[in-house]
């Protein structure tokens, strides 16, 4: 609450600041009229065909964000402009060929005022009588498998060929849908494939999008070599990786017979520290006769999208430290249940394992 004095002061503040905003020219002295915000109106508002896409666009007296409501007997779908601008141009969705819609179109500006324009259009019909494929992706691309996507402008069955060489196999989906997903595995590593993405309609027309063709990953491969250690010695035994791309991370999984040697340390590798290495840290388990070692790398970004990491190639990615308890062959062999990767977008790469002997001499 404000004392007696402390009001008095906020009150003569005041009065000076009436006075010395006073409006007009001459040196007028007398207190001016406030000035109101201007009244907020649409210049325009419609919806426009453009280039076969149907646009909301707007303008009004002032900046202005909103909302754009649609569809063909209520409001049923909803779209929005975010930033505040001199006018707006949003394209609307999910749009049937030759239909009618209702639109309302709700600006706002940076005082939270709000302008509506309510109205009417009509969808322009097909260009051609067959469904239209657009938005064709690959993506998660493994040594063994990837993910093919596409959307059709109508309720369509999708079908995909594929195939080395030629795309000679397919695949086909038992229902209508605008939106078509088809996993392809197994595949072969290093290897190109050809495609060409097909839909049909409820009439039976058929709509064919253009051949296209990718390359799987390379087998990512474990390993590592023969070695010879002497009882009651210690050695680095290397661990290798090989045909790495993109990896984001790693995990190593090692068995060996309890009692005839023992894992001291698993160190970091040159793979691993010269490629912006992120985490590695391992689990020993000498009792129970294995261990693990786990590493990643960091990820570059544009934006939110992922682009590469360092850790491409092949090298030494860790070195088991071992110390030789028995004469006799050390059976060390990979876990394959517990030897795989990660590549930048979360994608299991599979290891192709190659165990060396340990042999210990007396």
């Amino acid at each position: 609450m404000l004392r007696t004095g402390t009001t008095l002061h906020f009150l003569i503040i005041s009065l000076m600041v009436v006075v010395i905003g006073g409006c007009g020219s001459g040196g007028s002295t007398g207190p001016g009229e406030p000035v109101a915000p201007s009244e907020l109106t649409f210049s325009y508002g419609r919806v426009v065909n453009v280039d076969g896409q149907m646009h909301a666009q707007w303008s009004c007296s002032l900046p202005t964000r909103g909302d754009i409501r649609y569809g063909r007997a209520a409001y049923t779908q909803l779209t929005s402009a975010p930033e505040t601008a001199d006018s707006q141009d949003v394209e609307l969705t999910n749009l049937s060929y030759n239909t009618g819609y209702l639109y309302q179109i709700i600006a706002r500006d940076s005082l939270g005022r709000s302008v509506q324009c309510d109205g009417q259009f009509t969808t322009p019909p097909k260009a051609s009588p067959e469904p239209v494929i657009s938005d064709f992706t690959i993506e998660n691309i493994t040594e063994s498998a990837a993910r093919v996507t596409w959307r059709t402008d109508e309720p369509a069955i999708g079908i995909l060929y594929y195939g080395i060489g030629s795309p000679s196999d397919s695949l086909a989906a038992t229902s209508l849908s605008e939106e078509h997903a088809f996993d392809l595995t197994p595949l072969d590593p290093s290897t190109t494939y050809h495609l060409r993405a097909e839909a049909v309609n409820a009439a039976n027309l058929r709509g064919v999008g253009p051949d296209t063709s990718f390359a799987t990953a390379r087998q990512l491969t474990v390993s590592f070599p023969d070695t010879v250690l002497t009882m009651g010695d210690t050695l680095q035994l290397p661990l290798f990786i090989h045909d790495a791309e993109n990896l984001a991370a790693l995990r190593i999984g090692i068995e060996f017979e309890t009692g005839m040697v023992e894992v001291v340390a698993v160190e970091e590798g040159p793979f691993f520290t010269d490629r912006r290495g992120f985490i590695f840290f391992d689990d020993i388990h000498n009792s129970s006769g294995y261990f693990l070692v786990n590493l990643s790398w960091n990820i570059d970004y544009e934006g939110n999208r992922q682009v590469n990491t360092d850790a491409d190639g092949s090298g030494i990615v860790a070195y088991a430290r071992l110390r030789g308890l028995e004469a006799g062959q050390a059976e060390l062999r990979f876990d394959p249940d517990s030897t795989f990767g990660l590549d930048m977008f979360g994608n299991v790469r599979s290891c192709r394992l190659t165990a060396g002997s340990v042999e210990i001499e007396p």
